[in-house]
């Protein structure tokens, strides 16, 4: 549990800021296509009070660094550019000359001071726009001392938020089918840049294809722990795990609404492939589709008011959308080859998919609500599939083979780049990306 309050600080306090070890030259970068619009910000270590701190206070600092950087709209300065004998940042803000960080070039400053508070650990944020010499943003968290990282992402989400409108993603998650090293598959739960690794799952089985609900307490996912492929729900407070639907034939693909009020999934109980709808508790299965091709794949738009999903009804896996009673289908897909796994970015606007195209393979493609301006995402020699959207809809996670085994990529929409989940030492399937978390 933590607690955080809001402060501002007269307008010569400043922003510290920690550099990324990956760090990018501060420059505008005119790729021939368009301007590099990304903000320069200085993020260099921040204070500790005690020294029994100042390694956990570098690293609260390199994961805000981290966490801007990868959102796309910020590139870092790096430590080679920070104001001449620069050794450090000062205890008192009142100290920091903000004329020497501005004459860096960077616009934007972070601040942070760290340090312990009974049993708690506080850390005191502030983002400053040198520009302007004015604060724009001061936060107070209070951690456990072991979830030091969560305070520095809440801070990053904040940045964003402050920046574009859009708070980050620092405190998500991400779920995947995970390989165990005995042939078998768990499934597993790590920070969404893949530290804090945990299986949450036993059943010493093949479990996969995890669905995080909105709330991120419950997971729908396909096992065979009871020997053939079931859906199961995952409690995560509790641990425990129940099953959501044992129908004679498929039982797969599901899908939480919104509201987390119901699931869409796939069941072929009637002898055919088609998308139903059910409640949590395994209730009211209510059919939605009835064609004598296969259904497959749905998955709900933000507001619960459609849902997009996989038919072959034209001679190849295409994506359609439809009423969430069924009503109005509609084909989306006709960028050529086939396409499968669509996934409803958060925002509304776009859907992304699993193309198949002679001479591409699996890629990873995105598209506008109603189909329109399909665009290619990844271009790799492996398999990429399972797209997720974070909760901001700036990235996709996906699984991609191209290193030899299932592992875990990321995708940042404005940038363009791909990053592997590095941190991951096991290899890792069908992700979904889950939401902050409080």
């Amino acid at each position: 549990m933590s607690k955080n309050r809001l402060f501002v600080l007269p307008v010569c306090a400043l922003l510290w800021s920690v550099v990324s070890a990956q760090a990018q030259p501060a420059v505008r970068i005119d790729s021939g296509l368009r301007a590099d619009m990304r903000i320069t910000i200085a993020v260099p270590p921040f204070v500790a009070v005690t020294p029994e701190h100042r390694a956990l206070a570098e690293e609260m600092a390199q994961v805000v660094a981290d966490d801007l950087a990868f959102s796309g709209l910020f590139i870092l300065l790096p430590p080679s550019m920070y104001p001449p004998g620069f050794v450090g940042m000062e205890r008192d803000v009142q100290h920091i000359n903000l004329s020497a960080w501005r004459a860096t070039k960077a616009e934007n400053l972070v601040y942070g001071v760290v340090f312990q508070e009974g049993s708690q650990l506080v850390a005191q944020f502030r983002l400053f726009d040198l520009y302007s010499n004015q604060q724009l943003y001061g936060q107070e968290v209070r951690v456990e001392r072991d979830h030091y990282r969560l305070a520095a992402h809440r801070f990053s989400e904040e940045v964003l938020r402050h920046t574009d409108g859009v708070p980050g993603i620092g405190t998500t998650e991400i779920l995947f089918a995970g390989a165990t090293g005995d042939g078998h598959k768990e499934i597993y739960v790590s920070d969404y840049d893949g530290s804090n690794l945990r299986k949450i799952t036993s059943h010493q089985s093949v479990s996969i294809m995890p669905e995080v609900s909105p709330d991120g307490n419950s997971v729908v996912y396909l096992s065979y722990k009871d020997r053939y492929c079931f859906l199961y729900i995952f409690d995560r407070a509790s641990g425990v795990s129940r099953a959501l639907s044992k129908e004679v034939g498929l039982n797969s693909a599901a899908s939480w609404s919104p509201d987390a009020k119901r699931l869409a999934m796939t069941l072929s109980k009637d002898g055919n492939a088609e998308i139903y709808l059910r409640d949590p508790n395994g209730d009211n299965a209510t059919r939605i589709t009835n064609n004598r091709e296969g259904d497959t794949s749905p998955c709900f738009s933000p507001d619960g008011r459609r849902i997009a999903f996989v038919s072959d009804r034209g001679g190849r896996p295409q994506i359609y959308a439809m009423n969430v009673d069924g009503s109005e289908q509609t084909r989306l897909s006709f960028h050529g080859g086939s396409a499968y796994d669509p996934a409803w970015s958060p925002d509304g606007k776009s859907i992304a998919f699993v193309s198949v195209k002679p001479g591409e393979g699996f890629e990873i493609y995105t598209m506008g609500a109603d189909g329109s301006n399909p665009m290619r995402m990844t271009d790799s020699s492996g398999v990429n599939e399972s797209p997720s959207w974070s909760p901001d809809s700036r990235h996709l996670v996906y699984s991609s083979t191209r290193g030899g085994r299932p592992e875990l990529w990321t995708f940042t929409i404005g940038t363009g780049e791909e990053r592997r989940i590095s941190r991951l030492s096991i290899g890792a399937e069908g992700p979904t990306w889950g939401p902050r978390r409080r």
